[in-house]
């Protein structure tokens, strides 16, 4: 009875090993490339670029309504007052939020470079793990010229 365990254990074993095989790296401390940080901050799906942006929600200056911009492309209209305003206008109002356009939930959103760019530059959903990247280059910042 004591010798089909062992060969079990010993090909459970093998299997194992053969699964972590590409994870691990050779030499040092730390045995696996993944980290529990890494692997808990995963993203399933994502886009980047200003176009792909996720739809916005925006305070209007006039009468404090929200105003839903679908993409960055559209223009921005109130439904509540007869506010309008260019997509170009889109920092000038106050961002509220950016909508998961997987799961419709909020996004976590942010700034790496406020110095350089007045807009979102990444946005994550902590519901289904979408994440959206502003695309740009550190050698000329195309939206400004």
């Amino acid at each position: 009875m004591r010798a089909p365990l062992n060969a079990l254990f010993r090909a459970v074993k093998r299997a194992g090993g053969r699964v972590a095989a590409p994870l691990r790296r050779n030499g040092g401390p730390n045995k696996f490339d993944l980290s529990s940080v890494d692997t808990a901050t995963t993203t399933y799906e994502g886009d980047e670029g200003w176009a792909k942006r996720p739809p916005a929600t925006l305070e209007c200056p006039q009468c404090g309504g929200e105003i839903l911009q679908h993409s960055a492309g559209d223009t921005i209209d109130c439904p509540h007052c007869v506010a309008e305003f260019g997509y170009e206008e889109f920092t000038e109002l106050e961002l509220l939020y950016l909508s998961c356009p997987v799961c419709r939930s909020r996004m976590l959103h942010g700034q790496r470079h406020p110095e350089r760019f007045d807009i979102p530059e990444w946005a994550t959903c902590d519901s289904c793990r979408y994440h959206w990247e502003f695309k740009h280059s550190y050698a000329r910042d195309r939206r400004r010229g």
